[in-house]
C-alpha cells in the first residue's frame, strides 16, 4: 500500500512535540508533503524540520491535488470551521481533540459533518488513547475478569501549569469560550479510556474552582460517579496542584490496574504484580490507522460521534452533572 500524503494546518507546540515526532519515522507510512499556518516564518519552520512545502493558507493546502488528507491542528474553538471546509474540497481529516470548544459546538459540528459521513471523505478526532496499548492491555485484563468485581475506580490528572509549561502560552485553553480550560482539554483523554472500559456513568455529582487567576475559566475539578456495573468513581483533575500517582486506578475484588502515560500495572491480590510496556507510542498507531482507513476508504475505529461521547463526559465532570451526548 502506497503512503498517505498529508497536509498540515497548524504548526505549532502539538505539530512539533507530538506529530512529528511519530510522522518523521513513518515516512513509508505516510508522507507529510505540505502545511501552512497564521504566521508564515512558524510554518517555514516546521518545514525545516519536516521537508514539507510552505502554502499561504487553509484554502491553498485544501487545494492541493495531490494530498489524500489533512491534519488540523489548530485552536480548538476555530477548527470546526476548517473542518468542515477541508470535507468540502475532498479531503480526508484528522482533527485535533477535544472535538470542539463545547457539548454544544460539538452537536452543531457533528450535524455539519453528517452529509460527508454518508458520501463524502472521511473524518477522524485524533484521540491518541484510544489506540494506546497499555489501556488495551488493561481493557482486556477486566474482560478476563483479573480484577474479579470492580468496586472503585480513581482518576487522578493533575500538574502545576504556568509560564514554564509550553501549553500555558497557547491563549485559547485559557478563554472562556473554550468550557473547562485545561481542565476539559487533558481530560478529555481519560474520559476515553474510562467511558471505553467501563461506559459513560449513571450517576456524577461534582464540584469546580479556580484558584490561579491565570488559567480561566477553572483549573480544578472533582468528581464523583456511580456506573452501571455498581462501581464507585472519583475524579480529580487539577492545574494548580502536583500530585503523584497513576492516571487510572481500578480496584477490584481480585486486584487492581493501574495507568501510566508509559505503562500499566496489574496488581493482583495474590501473586506477582505484572508490568505492560509498549514499544510502540500511541501517535504512530494512531496515524497508521488513520492512513489505512483514508487509502482502504473504512470507517475509522474511532469516530466523531465517539469523540462528542467523550467531550461530554468531560464537560459532565466540568459543569458537576450527567450531559448527554
Amino acid at each position: 500500500m502506497r503512503p498517505l500524503r498529508l497536509g498540515l494546518l497548524g504548526t505549532g507546540i502539538a505539530a512539533r512535540k507530538l506529530y512529528w515526532p511519530a510522522l518523521k519515522n513513518m515516512r513509508h507510512e505516510v508522507r507529510l508533503l505540505a502545511c501552512a499556518n497564521r504566521t508564515r516564518s512558524k510554518a517555514e519552520a516546521f518545514a525545516g524540520l519536516s521537508g514539507a512545502k510552505v502554502v499561504a493558507d487553509a484554502k491553498a493546502l485544501f487545494a492541493l491535488p495531490e494530498l489524500d488528507a489533512v491534519l488540523i491542528s489548530l485552536p480548538i474553538d476555530s477548527q470546526p470551521a476548517y473542518i468542515i471546509q477541508a470535507l468540502k474540497a475532498g479531503k480526508a481529516v484528522l482533527s485535533e481533540k477535544p472535538m470542539a470548544p463545547s457539548l454544544a459546538a460539538g452537536r452543531r459540528l457533528l450535524e455539519r459533518a453528517r452529509p460527508f459521513s454518508r458520501r463524502g471523505p472521511l473524518w477522524m478526532v485524533g484521540e491518541n488513547l484510544f489506540f494506546m496499548p497499555a489501556a488495551a492491555w488493561i481493557e482486556e485484563l477486566l474482560c478476563q475478569g483479573a480484577l474479579g468485581d470492580l468496586r472503585l475506580v480513581e482518576v487522578r490528572q493533575s500538574g502545576w501549569t504556568d509560564e514554564s509549561v509550553p501549553y500555558f502560552h497557547t491563549a485559547w485553553r485559557r478563554q472562556g469560550r473554550f468550557v473547562g480550560g485545561f481542565v476539559l482539554d487533558s481530560g478529555v483523554h481519560l474520559a476515553h479510556v474510562l467511558r471505553r472500559l467501563l461506559g459513560a456513568p449513571k450517576e456524577l455529582h461534582g464540584l469546580s474552582a479556580s484558584f490561579n487567576p491565570g488559567l480561566p475559566p477553572i483549573d480544578s475539578a472533582v468528581a464523583v460517579m456511580r456506573f452501571s456495573g455498581g462501581a464507585l468513581g472519583s475524579w480529580l483533575s487539577s492545574f494548580s496542584n502536583a500530585a503523584g500517582g497513576p492516571q487510572l486506578a481500578l480496584r477490584g475484588s481480585k486486584g487492581s490496574a493501574e495507568l501510566y502515560w508509559d505503562h500499566a500495572v496489574y496488581k493482583p491480590r495474590q501473586g506477582r504484580e505484572r508490568v505492560f510496556r509498549s514499544k510502540v507510542d500511541s501517535f504512530t498507531l494512531q496515524f497508521r490507522h488513520f492512513a489505512r482507513a483514508v487509502l482502504q476508504n473504512k470507517k475509522p475505529a474511532y469516530t466523531p460521534a465517539g469523540a462528542l461521547a467523550d467531550l461530554a463526559f468531560m464537560e459532565s465532570v466540568v459543569r458537576g452533572r450527567i450531559l448527554r451526548p
